[in-house]
């Protein structure tokens, strides 16, 4: 077809254009704007909610080591608040960790695991979840749960935390009587523990035992 030859050509086919497609058209644009605006609006509330959860977590970290009474109940409180109205914030996790350890601390081993639980099912970061893991493995280990507790230090975790992984998977070999496994554990947490510059004596007074005894 030759070219439109007038202008009112091109504006006539302009409005049919605009009959046939303009409500579909204007329907799309509206869609867009409220998918954009919406989306806008999760970010700012996001970032609002993550703000006031740094806040509080904070002051959990300002009055963490304090004996005073008032303190420890503030700091229970606080703890409380994170997991409890911050669940999708990274602070609601980092409060399950410090409600583990004074679980453990209290000796509610039952309690300690039910936190550390929740963090490996809900963090979204691979550090908070590798260490949350290693803790519930020590955890079941204490409560004479060996099988769980060694199958969650079989899996391969990052360089950061490989020492921590091997170390506790040799506690739980040498709990079960499992001597040369133990042994091997052991020696690959030392090597891992060194590959980061770390120097733990307790690891090494393990392993220099185990050749002793040999």
């Amino acid at each position: 077809m030759s070219e439109m030859r007038t202008e009112e050509e091109q504006i006539e086919a302009i409005k049919n254009w605009w009959k046939e497609n303009g409500k579909q058209t204007a329907v799309a644009v509206v869609v867009v704007a409220a998918s954009w605006f919406g989306f806008q609006g999760y970010q700012d509330q996001q970032k609002t909610t993550g703000e006031a959860a740094s806040a509080i977590y904070q002051q959990v970290l300002t009055i963490n080591n304090s004996e005073v009474a008032a303190d420890k109940g503030r700091r229970s409180m606080l703890l409380d608040q994170l997991t409890g109205e911050y669940k999708g914030t990274v602070y609601a996790q980092y409060a399950a960790l410090f409600n583990a350890k004074d679980a453990v601390d209290a000796d509610d081993l039952a309690l300690a695991q039910t936190q550390l639980r929740s963090v490996i099912d809900n963090a979204n970061d691979e550090s908070l979840t590798q260490l949350a893991t290693v803790r519930l493995a020590r955890v079941l280990l204490a409560m004479e749960k060996t099988d769980e507790a060694l199958a969650l230090v079989l899996t391969s975790p990052s360089a950061a935390f490989e020492a921590e992984f091997e170390e506790t998977k040799g506690d739980i070999y040498f709990a079960t009587g499992e001597k040369d496994s133990a042994r091997d554990a052991y020696s690959k947490a030392v090597v891992a523990a060194q590959r980061i510059g770390g120097n733990n004596p307790v690891l090494q007074m393990k392993l220099d035992d185990l050749a002793v005894s040999n």
